[in-house]
């Protein structure tokens, strides 16, 4: 009898034994990490980009008009800008009401988007009754903090705030900064869009480079290298080289230039492929004659070029 019980004691240790050993295993079990696929599954949607915020993609696409910058906000705000120092005395309201088109441009936008946008709409309500003593400097500033909070989302942004790598700049962006934006912030300081600011240079059509402004012929060129360098299509490149060959002649001391007639025609050739509709040389130069007797901005959208001048002047 005592043997008996000695291993019926033996067997129930056993038993308890192997019954605590499988509670543990199971407990294990239950606390691992899910079968190797929802593991996989998991570990992918860590490593997923973050998604753009809808309502700052939205505000930053009607400012920035990326990506067919087909008359985005953002040119009429340069060449209102462009054109205060001589037209906000006259008509601040007019100015003001450049704000507030820019805030509601960004009204659904986040916080700090709207913060910036607001410093801008507030540069428009304050500074063109100045006149002459507007303070770009300060819309520079209040551009560049627009330009910051979109750059995630807009290419015109991120490009606004400072040259990125060569050989990437949408083609589409810049056949615009060529055809339709004001060079405000350029160093022509003015309403007028590049092609007519050239114009005054090496002309349309066939004329002698002024020798009085070697400064701007050399500025000018430098400014087309850059967009050479940048533009992320073979042919808009090799079509601004031809636009540029004018001003290098006059820079290497031949100031008898061809003009831009068919440089430009070229370059619009190109800049359609790429999927931007630019104005032919002719309609160019209407635009430009036209301006010139109104002192007016050159430039427009593919939508609404005629008649159109951004409020702006030269």
């Amino acid at each position: 009898m005592p043997g008996r019980r000695a291993a019926g004691r033996s067997a129930a240790i056993l038993l308890g034994l192997s019954l605590l050993l499988a509670g543990c295993t199971g407990a294990g079990t239950g606390s691992e990490q899910p079968p190797s696929d929802a593991g996989g599954g998991t570990a992918s949607a860590a490593t997923q980009e973050p998604q753009a915020d809808p309502a700052l993609q939205a505000a930053c696409t009607t400012f920035w008009g990326d990506p067919d910058y087909v008359d985005p906000l953002s040119r009429t705000v340069l060449a209102r800008a462009a054109s205060a120092a001589e037209a906000g005395p006259d008509d601040p309201d007019f100015f003001a009401l450049m704000g507030d088109d820019i805030e509601g441009a960004f009204e659904g936008a986040p916080s700090a988007a709207q913060q910036s946008a607001e410093t801008l709409a507030q540069w428009f309500r304050t500074e063109p009754e100045r006149g002459a003593d507007a303070d770009l400097e300060a819309f520079r500033t209040a551009w560049h903090g627009v330009a910051g909070d979109c750059r995630e989302v807009s290419p015109a942004a991120l490009w606004a705030l400072a040259p990125g790598e060569d050989g990437t700049k949408p083609a589409a962006l810049v056949c615009a900064d060529v055809f339709d934006t004001p060079g405000t912030l350029t160093h022509f300081a003015n309403a007028n869009v590049l092609t007519s600011n050239m114009f005054k240079l090496v002309g349309l059509q066939p004329r002698e480079v002024p020798v009085d402004r070697q400064e701007d012929v050399q500025d000018t060129a430098d400014l087309l290298a850059v967009e050479i360098n940048a533009v992320d299509d073979d042919a808009v490149g090799a079509a601004l080289e031809q636009v540029r060959a004018p001003f290098a002649d006059a820079l290497a001391g031949d100031i008898r230039s061809e003009g831009l007639s068919g440089p430009l025609t070229e370059l619009g050739t190109a800049c359609e492929a790429a999927g931007y509709s630019s104005p032919d040389a002719g309609e160019i130069d209407d635009r430009n004659h036209e301006n010139d007797e109104a002192d007016a901005v050159v430039g427009a959208s593919a939508e609404g070029r005629t008649g159109t001048n951004h409020g702006g002047r030269s």
